[in-house]
C-alpha cells in the first residue's frame, strides 16, 4: 500500500464539548458530533471501552455511524489490563471480543490496544503466556507504560506471536520507533506534559520522518491530547506532512 492511504491518522475519542469550534461548529448538539468528525478523519481511537464493557448495542450503533472505509481502534477493558494484571483472564478476554465482534463481521475494527498500567514492571513470562492466550484473527498492540519493558528481547517476544508495540510519544517515556508484526501503532501523548500538549510542526515533522520509514503495510496513529483541540489540530497537521513524504 502506497501514499497516505497506509496512513490512519486520528484521534483517541470524539465526544468533547470543547472541541466545539475547533472540530465542531459552536452549539452542535453532541449527537452530531460523529457526523463532523468523520469529515476529517477516517479512524478513531476508542477509550470508553477500557473504563467499561461495551454493550452490544452500542457497538452495532457504532457499526451503522461509519462511512465506509472507517476503522475504529478499540482499549481493551482494565478488568483484564489493570485488574487482574493480565492474570487468570480467559473468560473475560473473550467476553471483550464477542461484545466488539459487531466491528469485526462490518469490516471496521481496527487493532485492540493492549494499554499496561504503569505500575507493571517487566515480567517476560507473564507477557508470553497472556499473548498465548489472545485469539486469532484480530490485531493486538500492546502500550508498555513502564520504562523496564522497553528492551530488545520485549519485541522479540511481540514479533513471535505477530503483536504490534505501541510506539508512544509521552513524558519520561522512551521514544521508541519500532515495528514487531505488518503493521505499527503511534499513540501521541504529549511530551513536557501528559495530554495538555500541543505538537510544534517540527516536532510532528521529525515524527512523520520516523513513522514513515517502519517496514509496515498499516500505521494507525492517534492523538491523545485532547485538551483545547490539540489532537485535532495536531492530527491534521500530521496527515498533511504524512501526504508529503
Amino acid at each position: 500500500m502506497q501514499g497516505l492511504e497506509r496512513f490512519h491518522v486520528g484521534c483517541s475519542g470524539w465526544y468533547y464539548r470543547h472541541w466545539e469550534g475547533v472540530l465542531y461548529p459552536p452549539g452542535t448538539d453532541k449527537s452530531k458530533y460523529f457526523e463532523y468528525y468523520c469529515k476529517a478523519f477516517r479512524t478513531v481511537e476508542i477509550n470508553s471501552t477500557f473504563y467499561k464493557m461495551p454493550f452490544r448495542g452500542y457497538v452495532k450503533g457504532w457499526v451503522r455511524k461509519a462511512p465506509s472505509g472507517f476503522v475504529y481502534a478499540v482499549k481493551m477493558n482494565r478488568r483484564i489490563t489493570h485488574e487482574n494484571r493480565l492474570k487468570d483472564v480467559d473468560f473475560i478476554l473473550n467476553d471483550f471480543l464477542g461484545r466488539i465482534k459487531p466491528l469485526k463481521d462490518a469490516g471496521k475494527l481496527g487493532p485492540i490496544l493492549v494499554q499496561l498500567p504503569p505500575g507493571l514492571h517487566r515480567d517476560d513470562g507473564l507477557l508470553e503466556r497472556f499473548l498465548s492466550i489472545l485469539p486469532r484473527g484480530y490485531e493486538y498492540a500492546v502500550e508498555f507504560r513502564h520504562r523496564s519493558w522497553f528492551e530488545g528481547e520485549v519485541l522479540r517476544l511481540l514479533e513471535r506471536y505477530g503483536v504490534a508495540f505501541c510506539v508512544v510519544s509521552a513524558p519520561r517515556m522512551p521514544s521508541m520507533a519500532e515495528s514487531t508484526c505488518d503493521f505499527a501503532y503511534v499513540r501521541f501523548h504529549g511530551v513536557k506534559r501528559w495530554y495538555n500538549y500541543n505538537y510544534s510542526r517540527e516536532e510532528l515533522q521529525q515524527w512523520a520522518n520516523r513513522i514513515s520509514k517502519l517496514p509496515v503495510q498499516r500505521v494507525y496513529i492517534y492523538f491523545n491530547n485532547d485538551p483545547y483541540g490539540y489532537a485535532v489540530r495536531n492530527a491534521k497537521t500530521m496527515i498533511g506532512l504524512l501526504s508529503h513524504i
